[in-house]
């Protein structure tokens, strides 16, 4: 990380794994351009986690998000803004990046606005369909916005926003899945669902899917891969038991395999899982996490729901019974399809529009 490599980027990234992979993604691109990336990301395990495994060199912030009363939290969070913008003023000036990139969460505010003071181009990508707080008060800043869902743009009027689509990761195209059948030890000709709740889990989500679909597993009738997040890993360990067609994990980093193993996707509907699902063209059950910002997960799935493909139940009506009821639809209706890449990548797109801006 030294001041005088004329290719160095910055992406600022916090909260959860969609945040983070939409960086990674953005990475790749300008990695094939000669680039050098480092990220800034707050110290939390599954930050730390992620980016380990990416290989991309990062800085880690002790940062929090904003509370939403004032008490000693808000103290502590104007302490931690404070120390985070001058620690991101101090790198940025030692790294001298040609652009920072913000892909959403808390921790990007301090490092963007540190950017803005030392003159770098600064740029932010919204992924879900209603903005977050961080990013409405950087689009007062930044030179570009980037935003994933059409649903977004009215959120930005009179700002300088590119319709680009979300980063999505290359290598979940790259398994086929005989391969990835194999992988999971599970049978080509039984229908197999694909069960996760993004990077924190989802325990009603884990819980409900677990129960409806244990004894269709014992009968052969389906096979399952539930990831289920750390925190709920141990418990549905327990429940589930050994059993020959039902597979679970606490995380997978390489979600590639599970994609092309499965027939069906239970999942939330971060914008990082919507627009992989739309990719990969899943069908898909997506329950929306209910207490996302502006119920943004809500939106983000109703962007892409279509009859007969993608349904979205709402988690006050997620029951074992209404689930059993959408799977067996979607399940009548699953073809074998082909996995048709995308015509154009968003991160080519972000990577264009960036390089207009700035001198590579």
């Amino acid at each position: 990380m030294k001041k005088d490599k004329k290719k160095n980027i910055i992406i600022a990234a916090s909260g959860t794994g969609g945040h983070i992979y939409s960086g990674i993604a953005l990475a790749r691109e300008f990695q094939n351009k000669g680039c050098i990336h480092i990220f800034f990301i707050n110290n939390n395990s599954a930050s730390l986690e992620i980016l380990n495994n990416s290989g991309f060199q990062y800085i880690a912030f002790n940062m929090v998000g904003m509370p939403r009363k004032f008490s000693f939290s808000f103290v502590i969070f104007l302490a931690k803004l404070k120390i985070s913008f001058l620690k991101a003023l101090k790198y940025i000036f030692y790294i001298n990046p040609l652009a920072v990139i913000g892909t959403g969460g808390y921790l990007t505010v301090p490092v963007l606005f540190a950017a803005k003071i030392l003159g770098k181009k600064i740029f932010i990508h919204e992924q879900n369909t209603v903005p977050g707080k961080a990013n409405m008060l950087l689009s007062k800043i930044a030179d570009e916005i980037f935003v994933s869902f059409n649903f977004s743009t009215k959120y930005f009027k009179n700002k300088n926003f590119i319709i680009s689509g979300y980063p999505v990761r290359e290598d979940i195209f790259s398994a086929s899945k005989n391969d990835a059948l194999k992988i999971f030890s599970l049978n080509n000709n039984i229908f197999t669902i694909l069960v996760f709740g993004g990077s924190l889990g989802a325990t009603k989500l884990n819980e409900v899917t677990c129960k409806a679909f244990l004894r269709f597993v014992s009968s052969s009738g389906m096979q399952v891969i539930h990831i289920t997040g750390a925190k709920d890993f141990a418990r549905m360990q327990k429940i589930v038991g050994v059993r020959a067609n039902y597979r679970i994990f606490n995380y997978m980093h390489n979600i590639a395999y599970a994609y092309a193993a499965c027939d069906i996707v239970i999942s939330r509907s971060g914008a990082g899982t919507v627009f992989e699902l739309k990719a990969l063209g899943k069908y898909a059950v997506l329950i929306p996490y209910p207490y996302a910002t502006g119920n943004h997960q809500y939106w983000n799935a109703k962007e892409i729901e279509k009859k007969g493909k993608v349904k979205v139940i709402e988690e006050k009506y997620f029951t074992e019974k209404k689930l059993l009821e959408v799977v067996e639809v979607l399940k009548l209706n699953a073809k074998k399809d082909a996995v048709k890449n995308i015509v154009k990548l968003s991160q080519k797109i972000i990577y264009e529009e960036i390089t207009k801006c700035v001198k590579f």
